[in-house]
């Protein structure tokens, strides 16, 4: 008898998801990829349990950090039941996003239940009102770790939210260097501790803009899921 199992995947390329699954060469292990509104979608099939669970232990581990159960829904409904499970509410410090992760996440009724509000803190002299420090943007930059964990830090504190996301980045064209190109993009999130994340995004400005605010939700997600949490990480392929 075959078993079957699908795993959700947000904002990855499914070209590069294709990619990585043809590598693994698996024996008696049959795939497909489909996309939808909402992501990718790998339907796995063997004759065996134990040959899909050995597939999945083989692809990297930051490709699985994308991964979710088989959901049928936004990232920003995982982000929302996580939230409602938890009893917090969350809040958001957006620069370069300018307010999407909050129109994503009012888009859904009743997000008031866990979704406070948020700063859009676009302008250097915005994330400073805030209170990050003018010392932590001087030096490394608006688009950077200790700026959005400083983001996060500040909005938590003047939200008293239970968490805080932020996101900072480039979504281009313009505004781009050699070691901060265009897609550049750090998220900070704090709850009882802070971790950030750099991400490479490719595409336009309107699809960096996108895949930042999702992946801000799907850290949320991820920070709060059986209280794993998550550690700080560069991601700079697939996406």
């Amino acid at each position: 008898m075959a078993v079957f199992k699908k795993i959700r995947f947000f904002i990855i390329s499914p070209v590069h998801l294709r990619k990585i699954c043809d590598e693994q060469k698996t024996p008696q292990l049959d795939y497909s990829i489909l996309t939808d509104e909402f992501g990718v979608v790998l339907k796995l099939v063997s004759g065996k349990k134990e040959t899909i669970n050995e597939f999945l232990d083989t692809l990297p581990k930051d490709l699985m950090f994308f991964s979710a159960p088989d959901f049928e829904c936004p990232v920003a409904d995982l982000a929302a039941g996580v939230l409602l499970e938890k009893g917090l509410k969350l809040s958001v410090v957006e620069s370069c996003t300018g307010g999407l992760i909050g129109k994503m996440v009012t888009d859904k009724p009743g997000s008031s239940m866990w979704f406070w509000g948020g700063f859009i803190t676009y302008d250097n002299s915005a994330k400073t009102a805030l209170g990050v420090p003018a010392g932590i943007i001087e030096k490394y930059g608006a688009v950077s770790r200790e700026t959005v964990e400083s983001m996060a830090e500040m909005g938590l504190e003047r939200s008293g939210t239970g968490i805080c996301v932020s996101v900072s980045g480039i979504a281009g064209p313009d505004g781009g260097s050699f070691e901060k190109p265009a897609g550049t993009v750090w998220i900070g999130i704090k709850n009882e501790k802070i971790s950030s994340f750099r991400f490479l995004f490719s595409g336009s400005r309107a699809e960096i803009r996108e895949k930042a605010a999702q992946a801000a939700l799907l850290i949320v997600y991820k920070k709060l899921l059986n209280n794993a949490g998550v550690d700080s990480t560069i991601f700079e392929y697939y996406i």
